[in-house]
């Protein structure tokens, strides 16, 4: 879903990187002297103040995201999912600038961003709303732990231990005991990240589903299933022996728990949806074409 080009003036902009280098250096000081110049507060995180020269007002990610009007991510996918559980809830717009390794939602090169300063501070761009998932460890009815994620809740087996027996449930109506290596939920922004290395199917953005994907099952007849976003979905952790088995839980691929079969995991559909400021119309296809090379001669 993309909203209407807003048209309100930005006077707080919040800058963060996860890189220290000189690139990206130069680009934040760039940055900061055209937003200095339109008149526009800026503030940085940590580990972005520390790779400018002069001093700048710093705050930790939490804070920033809560001051600002828009964030600036500068760098790759995985410092924009850090940000985007944060941004997410405080529905603050994310500008991912792509200074990483892929950039397939950072995707916004740098020159792009400084040649199209003054549409983006007249708040000439686009926003695509982009599903988020809740992910809840319950033990015995209470809450022990809960996320947020943009791409995807994961549950696998603790390597070297075996195959893991994952109970899942839609809506309270079982699916399957899935044997297997593990379990990907994803939504469709990750159904082109560990899902699609999986063997998930490519979905499109816009649309609101859920994506279960069965990690190397032990079976044939496993596959990869798509649910309605409305979807509440439970994974158990099977006892084998009648003993409790140990797994792992990761969020977005960065947080990561050890659950047992004692503890139940529910997965979805966010209160709030991730904010990703497009300064173009690019497809979803054409990113397709552009980053994973698709249908493209080889």
């Amino acid at each position: 879903m993309s909203l209407p080009a807003e048209h309100t003036k930005l006077k707080t902009v919040g800058l963060v990187s996860g890189q220290q280098n000189p690139e990206t250096r130069e680009f934040a000081e760039l940055l900061i002297a055209k937003l200095r110049e339109a008149e526009v507060k800026v503030l940085l995180d940590p580990s972005t103040a520390q790779n400018c020269a002069g001093q700048y007002e710093q705050l930790p990610r939490k804070e920033l995201v809560a001051r600002a009007d828009m964030i600036m991510v500068m760098g790759g996918d995985g410092l924009l999912l850090r940000v985007a559980r944060l941004a997410g809830p405080a529905q603050v717009p994310l500008l991912g600038v792509d200074l990483g390794s892929f950039g397939f939602l950072a995707a916004v090169q740098p020159a792009v961003v400084l040649d199209r300063i003054d549409q983006l501070l007249a708040g000439e761009y686009h926003i695509q709303q982009r599903l988020m998932l809740t992910v809840e460890v319950q033990r015995d009815a209470e809450v022990s732990r809960r996320w947020f994620a943009l791409n995807d809740v994961v549950i696998c087996r603790v390597y070297p231990e075996p195959m893991v027996r994952l109970d899942t449930h839609v809506n309270s109506e079982r699916v399957a005991a899935y044997p297997a290596d593990g379990l990907i939920v994803a939504t469709p922004t990750g159904s082109t990240a560990y899902s699609l290395s999986a063997g998930g199917p490519l979905v499109d953005p816009h649309l609101d589903c859920f994506i279960i994907n069965p990690i190397c099952p032990h079976t044939l007849y496993l596959r990869p299933l798509i649910v309605d976003d409305d979807s509440v979905v439970t994974v158990k952790v099977q006892r084998r022996y009648d003993k409790p088995v140990a797994a792992r839980l990761s969020v977005d691929g960065q947080e990561d728990v050890e659950i047992t079969s004692e503890d139940l995991i529910v997965i979805q559909k966010a209160p709030c949806r991730a904010q990703l400021v497009c300064l173009d119309r690019g497809s979803f296809f054409e990113r397709l074409r552009t980053k994973l090379r698709w249908g493209l001669e080889r």
